[in-house]
């Protein structure tokens, strides 16, 4: 299993077709690996298109998964999430959902793997952040191309994210705080029975403010708009990057990376940080 998963990996990120081919293609390839992830079995088909996977007996598949695969699915998330000059005709939210899913499983189950790459994960946290922008309503064709030489090829201009995905996201970044322990092989000496169950919320907080930083520029970008529906599904998540944040990242935010309407908008959501952080205590 280890074999298969590696070549597949090394398949995928060396012919571009896995990327910039027909969608049901794309949408196999992260399906098949979305399943690896989250130690589901399954046969995926679709016309000309054929992946499959088998369980051996006794082994987890996301067990099995070794540092050298993590880079191999860090590398192809973000050809996945990459900007793109060219656009499909419609957009295909499914592709962002398995993202999420894949990303959730590894945080959730192999905590071990994403600890030792936490800069690649806030590198696709921020691209999945900049993927919930929509285009404001009666833009240009020149200033619409803009926006969109930023996201990748398959959101179209026509069909921005909505609020299901916001919520995905919402949770992924969630989780980022929750207590879980991690999926070893059986013939490891370690298993959950011995592990101590913890988050990803301490050593991710060197790389919080980054990620922060990408919402700050979706909300400030004069030719985007985040919906309030949108905004309210996200806060969950955004409020635990907050949580994770020191005061001494938050003021070197402040000072070097943002402009004054950065700056207002990080004064404003620290408010509402503050505000909800208290409810219900005293």
């Amino acid at each position: 299993m280890q074999k298969f998963t590696t070549r597949c990996l090394t398949s995928f990120n060396n012919h571009p077709i896995f990327v910039q081919g027909p969608v049901n293609l794309r949408e196999e390839v992260l399906s098949l690996l979305s399943r690896h992830c989250s130690d589901q079995v399954g046969e995926l088909t679709h016309h000309s298109y054929r992946l499959q996977v088998e369980l051996l007996p006794g082994i987890s598949q996301q067990a099995a998964l070794r540092s050298q695969d993590a880079a191999g699915i860090w590398l192809l998330l973000s050809k996945y999430l990459a900007p793109s000059q060219v656009h499909d005709e419609v957009t295909t939210s499914t592709i962002f959902h398995e993202v999420i899913s894949i990303l959730s499983s590894l945080i959730r189950l192999r905590r071990d793997l994403v600890t030792h790459s936490l800069p690649h994960l806030g590198m696709l946290l921020r691209q999945l952040l900049l993927c919930m922008r929509a285009c404001r309503p009666n833009l240009g064709a020149k200033q619409t191309n803009i926006i969109m030489s930023t996201q990748p090829r398959w959101i179209h201009s026509a069909q921005p994210l909505g609020v299901d995905e916001a919520k995905m996201l919402g949770r992924l970044l969630e989780g980022l705080l929750t207590k879980t322990t991690v999926r070893f092989l059986a013939s490891s000496s370690s298993t959950s029975d011995t592990q101590k169950a913890e988050s990803l919320a301490k050593p991710f907080s060197k790389h919080a403010a980054y990620v922060l930083e990408a919402y700050i520029e979706s909300m400030n970008d004069p030719l985007c708009v985040l919906s309030l529906e949108v905004r309210k599904e996200l806060q969950p998540g955004i409020f635990a990057l907050c949580s994770m944040i020191s005061d001494h990242s938050r003021d070197a935010l402040m000072a070097s990376a943002l402009d004054a309407g950065g700056k207002t908008i990080l004064k404003s959501l620290w408010k509402e940080y503050d505000k909800q952080k208290y409810v219900g205590k005293g």
